[in-house]
């Protein structure tokens, strides 16, 4: 590393040597750099230290005992928590709630977005999952499942913040959510339904892709599947939770087999990053209890997830450094559309992961070294 080549009114540009991920494999380079990449300049044995594009989280519901549905304090706090477990940049994920608490919710986002705070993640956007699911597979999801309103989606759409929607196809017989994505470029995904394959496969073919790819929702069977079979068969993109708790080694290797995007997801909650207690999900109580979150009947509830102990995962399936790139970074940044994130180039932030001996030991933002403890 050198000192300041270059200084602006706003930042000083600075030289990184090491190897950076690609879509095509990593290359020995030198990254430079402020904020943002300016260019990534091919040299030779620039052996250590690996840098990887920092993970890109779309669905995020809280972290260091914080609920994005309790307004824009908290969504900082969450930011903040999940920046210093690595994660470069996410969407804040709501809950199904009475539809004045949405509102609530993405006012505080476009706040936030609005002024946003050097220590935390990146905030691309929200990601509301539901509430046009199905009351008859709500999961975790507290009990405020309605069908679609079309003029209260527009009025949140209208807020040019929503990045992705979950919904449950067989709410939307008329399709007045897909047809309102394609009018404002959110990303419809399916989640918590119980639609049958032949429906998800048409929801699919329409440009769907699938929240948290075998939870809270129909599964795979030879026959009457649902929307895990219709997934695993035709989906281009599908989230899939790596805390093997939620999905286990096998049917990820599945998943991985069948989808061509898969990315990996926290569906991290308020208890991420926190000790065993109670926590909100939206209107739930929950509890943290031994690596898991629990509704009062068992259910699990969201994830205690970060993105440092995702890679422990990932890394203990056997992933190499390169896949974990695609699989936390690149592809969901891809399927959002982002050129932001997701990608180690010019114009990109400079949010990466750092490397060394197999090990993480830091996680970069904005050009920024924070190194883990």
């Amino acid at each position: 590393m050198t000192g300041p080549t270059h200084r602006s009114a706003a930042e000083t540009r600075r030289s990184t040597l090491g190897r950076w991920w690609t879509p095509d494999g990593f290359i020995e380079a030198e990254c430079v750099h402020d904020a943002h990449v300016h260019a990534l300049n091919p040299v030779p044995a620039a052996h250590e230290p690996l840098f990887l594009p920092a993970p890109v989280d779309l669905h995020v519901h809280g972290g260091g005992g914080h609920d994005v549905m309790d307004g824009e304090a908290a969504i900082r706090g969450m930011l903040a928590l999940h920046a210093r477990h690595g994660t470069g940049a996410l969407l804040a994920t709501s809950v199904t709630a009475p539809l004045q608490q949405i509102d609530d919710f993405l006012d505080a986002v476009v706040r936030v977005m609005a002024d946003p705070d050097e220590a935390g993640a990146t905030l691309l956007g929200a990601h509301l999952e539901g509430p046009f699911i199905s009351p008859d597979k709500l999961g975790a999801q507290p009990p405020h499942a309605t069908v679609p309103d079309i003029e209260r989606l527009e009025s949140w759409f209208a807020t040019d913040v929503v990045r992705v929607i979950t919904f449950a196809p067989e709410v939307d017989p008329d399709g007045v959510v897909l047809a309102a994505c394609r009018r404002h470029g959110v990303r419809a995904q399916i989640g918590h339904t119980l639609c049958s394959w032949a429906q998800a496969h048409a929801a699919i073919r329409a440009g769907c892709g699938i929240t948290h790819l075998f939870n809270a929702m129909g599964g795979v069977g030879h026959r009457d599947g649902g929307t895990a079979t219709a997934a695993l068969a035709w989906a281009e993109y599908a989230e899939v939770i790596t805390d093997g708790l939620h999905v286990d080694r096998a049917a990820f290797e599945v998943a991985r087999r069948s989808v061509p995007g898969l990315y990996s997801v926290t569906d991290g909650t308020a208890a991420s990053g926190m000790p065993d207690g109670r926590y909100a999900l939206g209107s739930h109580s929950v509890e943290k209890r031994d690596g898991r979150v629990l509704l009062p009947d068992g259910t699990l509830a969201g994830s205690c997830l970060t993105q440092r102990a995702s890679l422990e995962v990932l890394r203990g399936w056997d992933l190499d450094w390169h896949a974990i790139g695609a699989l936390t970074s690149a592809v969901p940044a891809r399927w959002l559309g982002e050129e932001r994130v997701g990608r180690i180039g010019p114009g990109a932030l400079a949010h990466w992961l750092e490397i060394r001996d197999e090990v993480p030991v830091a996680s970069w933002r904005g050009g920024v070294r924070h190194p883990w403890a």
